[in-house]
Formats: structure tokens, sequence, C-alpha cells
């Protein structure tokens, strides 16, 4: 009964009348009407697509100011603000473009902010980019995007990087709740569906206040698609397979709109075998599974805004890349025989099988609700987000207890994101809000590497935007609570830690309560100097709490082939961070160079522990790792450049250029120097032809080579052996896209094929945990390499069908 007197009132707040929006959208240089471009009412998180004669309708609309993005490739994306009084038709014509600065970024809940006036770098990913990638995982996507890499262990299992930043020190929000899963873990990947994302939103600094603390790198915002214009339902059958691992998948996806009552539902799966390279062959223990993962969402969409509820379940089984070899350089496995243990030597018949070695992998999975509310009050909006999910990180690595999980962290985290958006006045823009998480870990393994613990996270901001004439100026201030309770940590009659006092020896941790606050902000500023040149400098103050694993490590981690020890007396890490650039945009030229330095107080980082003659330090035959802290810089620079010339619009040449300085400041030698994880200097050349239509069944096809050049990575750890010199190496990589279409001009089905690595190149990326692995005793290269050739295939069979 409450939830409908709630309702009554917003429906007397913003009154009972129903207004639409509808137009035409046609090509600025012929007039001919456009087909299948997209539209997108930003505010209400609302999408559409023109028909075969370039119409769009939006209906049941509330009165107050609505933005909408109007966006076809290869066309300028054009942004228009209306102020809806009453039915209102918007004809809009688009140019052709190479690239646009007037993108909307909606990283977040109803939080509008244009591309070209936000002075923090900002970078997209949609749907069809993602297509032409020929990626196996959710960050592999994104990582060759500029200022973007990725912490490798295998195909399966990446981190995002952001100028050289990781693990907690990247917010990742996932339709505006905040994702969860383990990240502080060097082997820790995304748990969501990649193939149920729409859109990636990469927020590059540390002004990223309205997301909360952590996010001294950046933000990842992964989007889901929108749903349809009322009466509509939209969705598609995609399947995607590889020929270097043999890896396949398949998704079904439904989005609909039954006018205001909204679902959707996908359901995907993903088989991957062992990959292969030119120098290890079949690399043993490379193969992964996700059974099968759902999404799907139930919400109503009305004049007073919108209610959805969503869920979530991803599951992940993966085999464990020990890299183990005999003299001959085979891989090598152990088993049991007659109760021992022995190494034999891995035949063609299992580097060719898919199964899970139940002694010697990781189980993941991950479960979330979520709520995400939009109330238009007035011409202010108010947005409420809670979203509650459950971690379940199981890791084998015992022969004599085959499926019984050695480690196993339950991790359970309520999140919370309350906003309010005032209406605009005057050219400002401003937005309160508070967010934050409450979590907790518990271990439910045969051994424990981390303690139980309890944390409880809060932040209250301010987050404005002014225009001025040429000038946009927007910032804010963040403030931030974060309580930690860390359990003690038993050692039991056996040596094993144990996170329960019944049949301890000794407590090896004595607990740890600890409350942290601090204020970050962040204040930046973008002219227009003239028509088509930007000018951006943005400053932010960042702010992250010490970690659990930092603190309280103190045990083999399986999954990391290491030992690792955490330090009690871990500080926060603060940074100030400074972004200054410039950007050059014609609708035949576009180029964009950003500089930016970064300055982290109390930077943490883990390295190898060494004995007292100089040689690894190891417990139970596994080298030791300690959580350490100094002093970091961090500058660099991303460079892109595009041209796609007037007199011949099929023809496009970009480039791309990114790198990434850091130094420890508080080093004590010369080894100490640099600190680890960080990306090696990359350039991406690629050239493209396309072609609007070709004939009267393809459109939208085209054909691309590229040039990736990674540089050495000189600039590495060598304290302790923690990290070794990288070289560089250059790939080339191809691909072509097409839209088949029928006879009435409906597209029929998508097809996507990229080659990466055409030329088989043997290569180890420096972000990649396998350089480390064993040194191969018949060729004396240490650890493992990346993947070789791979040739990606995606079809794509698209769905729509009218509803009443």
């Amino acid at each position: 009964m409450r939830w409908l007197i709630w309702v009554g009132v917003l429906k007397a707040t913003v009154g009972f009348s129903q207004m639409e929006i509808r137009g035409v959208i046609t090509h600025r240089d012929t007039g001919l009407p456009i087909s299948g471009a997209n539209i997108v009412l930003v505010d209400q998180q609302n999408g559409t697509s023109s028909d075969s004669e370039g119409r769009y309708r939006f209906g049941n609309l509330p009165r107050g100011v609505h933005t909408l993005e109007y966006k076809y490739v290869g066309h300028k994306t054009e942004i228009i603000q209306v102020n809806l009084t009453a039915d209102t038709t918007l004809n809009v014509t688009l140019e052709d473009a190479v690239m646009s600065l007037d993108e909307v970024i909606v990283s977040g809940s109803a939080q509008r902010v244009m591309v070209r006036e936000s002075p923090i770098p900002v970078q997209t990913l949609n749907a069809a980019q993602w297509m032409m990638t020929g990626s196996t995982n959710l960050v592999d996507a994104v990582s060759r995007l500029p200022g973007m890499s990725q912490i490798q262990t295998g195909p399966a299992l990446a981190k995002p990087v952001i100028r050289g930043l990781a693990f907690n020190r990247v917010i990742t929000m996932h339709d505006g709740i905040r994702q969860e899963d383990n990240q502080w873990g060097e082997e820790h990947s995304l748990q969501i569906d990649e193939y149920s994302i729409n859109r990636y939103e990469i927020i590059r600094g540390a002004g990223s206040l309205m997301y909360g603390s952590d996010g001294l790198g950046g933000v990842v915002s992964i989007l889901s698609p929108r749903s349809p214009e009322a009466g509509v339902v939209r969705g598609n059958v995609l399947s995607t397979y590889q020929t270097n691992s043999g890896l396949y998948g398949f998704s079904g996806f439904v989005n609909g709109n039954a006018n205001g009552k909204l679902f959707m539902l996908r359901a995907s799966q993903k088989n991957s075998g062992n990959y292969r390279n030119a120098y290890d062959g079949r690399v043993y223990g490379s193969n992964f599974r996700e059974n099968l993962n759902l999404n799907g969402m139930l919400g109503i969409q009305k004049k007073w805004g919108y209610s959805k509820l969503s869920f979530l379940k991803w599951q992940q089984q993966i085999n464990i890349i020990d890299g183990t070899r005999d003299s001959n350089g085979a891989f090598t496995r152990t088993q049991l025989t007659n109760g021992q243990e022995e190494m034999v030597t891995v035949s063609n018949d299992e580097l060719a099988q898919r199964s899970i070695n139940p002694a010697n992998s990781q189980d993941l999975s991950n479960y979330k609700i979520a709520s995400n509310n939009l109330l238009n009050i007035g011409a202010g909006a108010l947005a409420v987000n809670v979203g509650y999910s459950e971690n379940h990180r199981k890791e084998f690595a015992n022969l004599e207890q085959p499926g019984q999980p050695d480690l196993y962290f339950f991790l359970q985290t309520l999140f919370y994101d309350l906003r309010y958006h005032f209406p605009e006045r005057h050219h400002w823009e401003i937005t309160i809000g508070t967010n934050g998480m409450r979590q907790q870990l518990t271990n439910r393994g045969n051994e424990v590497l981390y303690p139980n613990y309890h944390l409880f996270d809060n932040g209250v901001f301010l987050f404005a935007k002014k225009k001025i004439d040429r000038l946009s100026l927007s910032g804010g201030l963040r403030h931030d609570v974060r309580s930690l309770h860390i359990d003690k940590l038993y050692l039991d009659a056996d040596g094993r830690f144990q996170s329960q006092p019944a049949n301890a020896v000794t407590i090896v941790f004595p607990g740890f309560n600890q409350t942290y606050l601090n204020f970050t902000g962040s204040f930046g500023a973008v002219y227009n100097l003239r028509d088509h040149l930007y000018l951006k400098a943005n400053i932010a103050r960042g702010f992250r709490a010490p970690s659990v694993p930092e603190i309280s490590s103190n045990g083999e981690h399986a999954g990391t082939f290491r030992y690792e020890i955490g330090n009690i007396n871990q500080q926060s890490e603060t940074s100030l961070q400074t972004d200054v650039g410039i950007t050059y945009e014609r609708p035949q030229f576009f180029a964009d160079v950003t500089l930016f330095n970064n300055r982290i107080d109390q930077y943490t980082y883990s390295e190898k522990v060494n004995t007292a003659s100089g040689a690894d330090s190891l417990i139970n035959g596994v080298p030791v790792f300690r959580y350490t802290q100094g002093n970091a810089n961090l500058q660099g620079l991303e460079a892109s450049l595009t041209i796609n010339p007037a007199a011949a619009r099929w023809l496009e040449l970009s480039s791309q250029y990114s790198v990434v300085l850091a130094e420890n400041l508080s080093a004590r030698t010369p080894d100490e120097r640099y600190l680890p994880f960080m990306p090696a200097a990359r350039t991406i050349t690629r050239l493209k032809l396309s072609k609007a239509s070709w004939g009267s069944r393809i459109q939208n096809a085209s054909w691309f080579i590229e040039w990736e050049h990674h540089a050495d990575q000189e600039r590495f750890l060598a304290a302790f052996n923690t990290e070794t010199r990288t070289p560089g190496y250059s790939l080339i990589n191809s691909g072509l896209a097409l839209d088949v279409l029928n006879t009435s001009r409906k597209t029929l089905f998508s097809l996507y094929v990229t080659a990466n690595n055409v030329f088989d190149i043997a290569f180890q990326s420096h972000q990649s945990r396998l350089k480390y692995l064993d040194v191969n005793p018949a060729t004396g290269r240490p650890g493992v390499f990346n993947m070789g050739r791979n040739i990606s295939i995606r079809l794509m069979v698209p769905l729509e069908w009218r509803i009443k």
C-alpha cells in the first residue's frame, strides 16, 4: 500500500499529461532518410532506432528538459536538448564525420556528461566495435583503447589497467552498481558475461568522485542494452568461434517494452580448449568454460520515471596454468600413484581435451540482484540504485581431495547509491549524492589465506557543471569513511592457517580494526578556443584505503604461485593527478593529445623476498612475496590521430600511441626504481576501407589491416628478481565486417571476422603473469608465451517484432 501512495504522490508531482517526441533523420549531404540510426533518450535511459523511412518516436514522456542523442556509424553524433511542454517534432540531419566529441557519457545513474565538455579523458567502446576485437574475455575487449592495458593469466583471466594502475585502484560499475568480485588479486577477473555488454565507458584518471573511493586509476563502466521504444521487442542470436583454441560461444537475447512494461533476458555459454603458440605448442591448463550465464530484467517505465529489477548469474571454470615441463620441454602434470605424488608428461590427447582438473583449477560464480530507479520530481530527478551480490571463489590444489576447495572465498556485498539531480538553471547542473557498501568475506575452504572480515564504506559528494559561452567548468568534492574489521587468524597443530579458534595452537594475526577518513575532489575546464579546437585541463585528488590482503595475507595463494605476506601497518594511498589535453576535430580530421602526471603517496606493491645469499626465499617450494609501500609518480601521454578525406570517405587512416613512465620515489637502490606491472609503450596504426552499400544485399561493409607495436619494456622492478626485461614485438591484425540484407532491406545477419597476430609471432606481454613460470629446459626460454594466430568469427542474427 505504501508504494501505491508514493506513486500517487509522484503522479501528482509530474502531472498526468503524456507527451511525445517524433521526427525524421536524414543525411545532410544527400537529404535521404537514414535507416537504423540510434536515438537515445538519455535521462530516461530509453532507446530506439529509425525505420526504413528515417522515422522515430518516443511516447509517454514527462514534462521538462530532455536530452536526445542521435548516432549513426560514420556520422557526427548530434545532441539536442528540448524543454518538453507539448508534443514535439524534431527532424535531425546527420553529417559525415571521422569521429565525434558530442557523444553522451552516462556512467552512473541519470548523469549526463558530454565528451566534449569533460575535462577528464573519457573513452567509449560500443557493441559493434567490440564485435571486431576478437576478444576472449570481458577486459580483452577494452585493453587496446588509449591508456588501457590488461594484466593477463592466460586467455580467460584479465584485469583492467588504466594508465598503469590496476586492482583496487580501478572501480568497475555494472549498470550503476559497483562490481565487487575479489578484484585485489592478480588472477581475479571481472565476473560479468562478455556477451551481455552493449557499451563500455572508461574514465581515465582520479576524477571519478561520484563512484566511490579507490578510483585512483579511473572507472570502467559497463552498460547493458537500453530498453527499446514502447510496443517493440528486439534481440539477437550470437555465435562465436575462434580457431586458435577452438573457443565457441552462443548467446540469445530478447529486450522488450510492452507499453512501459520492460523485460530483458540473455542466456550465454562459452567453451575454450587449450590455446597454442609457436614456441609452446598447446599450453596445458589454459582451457576454460562458462556453462550457462544468465542476465535478466523486469521493470516499468512511465512518465514519472522507471523502476527496474535485474538479476545476474555468472559461472566459470578455469584450469590453472602452472607451466611445469620435462627435460624435452613438454608440459607435465602431477598425479597420485600408490599414494605418492609424481610428475608425468602431458599427452597430446590430454592437450586436446577440455576437461577441468578437479585438483588444479578454479570454480568462480557470481550472483547479483539489483534495483535501478529514476523518479522525475518536477524538472529534477532522484536516482536510487541498490544491489546485492554473492561471489563464490573456489580454488582447487589438492590431489588427495580433488573437488574439495583448498581456498573458498564467500564474499557478500550490499551496494547503495542515492543521488539527486537538480533542475538545470542558469547553465548550472548540480548533483548531490551518497553511495557506499557493506561487505563481508567468509572462508569456507580447507585452508585460509586471508582472515574473515567486515567492511563498511560510505561517501557523500557534490558535483557541479557550468557552461559559460565557450568555457565548460566541472568538478566536485567528496568525503569518504571506511571502517574495516579483520578477524584473527590462527595456526593449528598441522601448521595450517584457520579462521576459527577451535584446535588452534597460536594466533598468527591478531585481528584489526581501523577507520579511514579522507576528502577527495576534482576540478577541470574545457575551453572551445575555436570552432574545432578544444583545450582541456583537470586536477584531482584520489584516496584508497588498504585492502584486506595487503594488511593480513599470510599463506600460499594457489592461483598466483606465491606465498603472500601482508603488512599490518599499511597506510592509505592518496594521489594528486593533473591532466592537460588538446583536441582538434573536423569532419575529415581528428587529433587528440593528453598529458598526465599522477603522484601517489604510500603506493602499495608486492616484491619478492630474498635470502641473505640473494636467492629466492621459498616456503614449501613457493616464492615469497611481501607487500610494501613507497611514494610513486606516474606520468604519460596518450595521443590519437584519424584522417578520413572528404574526397574518399571510404578510406580511413588512424593511429594511437600511449606510454606510462612510472617511478618509485622511495627507492633505495637502482633496482627498486621502477614499479611492477607497468605496460610498455604501444602504437596501433590502422588502415580501414568501408562501403555503405554494396549492391542491394550488403551494407556497412568494412575491412581493416593494422600494425600493433609494443616497445621494449626496460623500466621494470628488478629488485629481488621481481620482474625481468620484456623484449618488444609487433603484430599484424586484420578484419572485415558486413551486414547481409533481405529483399525488404532488413538485416538478415551481421558477420564479423577478425584475425589477430596474422603471422603467428611468438611473444610475451610484460603484463602477462605467465611470463614468470618455469624456464623451458629444452629451449632456455622462461615462462609461457601469449596466444599465437587466432581468427575470430562472429555471426549475429537480429530479431525484432511488434507487440500490443
